[in-house]
């Protein structure tokens, strides 16, 4: 089992530098990631949400299906993952896969958050 080490930013609403680095398990599906970023950042999961690709966000998007694993999203060619969460707020997301590699350690419960910058956005 492979475990995905990803970058997590808000590029564009983020007044102040956040980021996250999560490692995850390879075969997560997207609404377990959706439920994991909603506990990270406390907002109440009270609005509609999707992942979507695209080389840069609102051009040529391509919706995916939050049922799918991430080891059936990335590798991505050029292209970045979006989580786009309460469409009104338009909090938007973006991930980068990092290169780091790990390995499933005993006891760990995944995914996890191993880096943080900055404080957590308010939601209202």
């Amino acid at each position: 089992m492979e475990i995905y080490t990803i970058e997590i930013t808000l590029p564009f609403k983020a007044k102040k530098p956040w980021r996250r680095v999560i490692e995850v398990e390879e075969d997560t599906p997207l609404f377990e990631l959706h439920y994991f970023i909603q506990t990270m950042v406390k907002f109440d999961n009270d609005h509609l949400y999707e992942f979507h690709i695209a080389k840069t966000p609102g051009r040529n998007t391509q919706r995916i299906d939050d049922g799918k694993m991430l080891n059936e999203v990335y590798p991505l060619d050029r292209s970045k993952l979006f989580y786009l969460f309460d469409f009104g707020d338009c909090w938007l997301f973006q991930f980068r896969k990092l290169r780091k590699k790990a390995e499933k350690q005993p006891r760990v419960k995944y995914p996890r958050v191993i880096e943080s910058e900055g404080r957590n956005p308010r939601q209202y």
